[in-house]
């Protein structure tokens, strides 16, 4: 009897005390803000694509950054400069679209959006709408791409699945 007592006692007193510990993570400032920022960046790279902006990219994407490319491949940071540097792929247009951020923590978001693009990828036309998520984490201050996904798709609104 006494040790069933105990026992209860300690899981009172357990689940009391993670019951009420409050999440220590809190979203600095005005999330909405953030979000419009957050944007806003993803915008700018969209239009750095565009102008072939090797040095905006550089500072965008994370050195150990991953890219799943619309058709399944996977490529590194230093591929996608590469193949940027060579002249083999280039943008004409991007035109995002339909933004959803949520963020996971202070320090992490992810971005999904469309994605309109003409131009060519290794020689090939690769135009086509595309849905795009973006993994960002905040480094030394500032917004890093961590993993981006890109997948090819129909003229679907993401605001139909909502």
């Amino acid at each position: 009897m006494k040790r069933t007592f105990c026992f209860l006692l300690l899981a009172f007193c357990c689940t009391t005390a993670v019951a009420q510990q409050k999440s220590t993570t809190k979203m600095p400032g005005d999330t909405e803000k953030m979000k419009a920022a957050l944007i806003q960046l993803d915008k700018d790279w969209a239009a750095a694509t565009v102008r072939n902006d090797l040095d905006f990219v550089k500072k965008l994407v994370a050195d150990d950054c991953l890219f799943t490319e619309a058709d399944g491949t996977i490529a590194t940071k230093t591929e996608v400069i590469r193949e940027m540097e060579s002249g083999t792929s280039s943008t004409t247009t991007n035109q995002p679209s339909e933004y959803n951020v949520r963020f996971y923590g202070p320090d992490m978001a992810v971005i999904r959006h469309n994605m309109t693009t003409t131009g060519v990828e290794k020689g090939k036309d690769a135009s086509g709408e595309f849905r795009r998520m973006h993994v960002l984490t905040r480094r030394e201050g500032r917004w890093v791409v961590v993993d981006s996904q890109s997948i090819r798709v129909g003229p679907v609104s993401m605001a139909t699945k909502q």
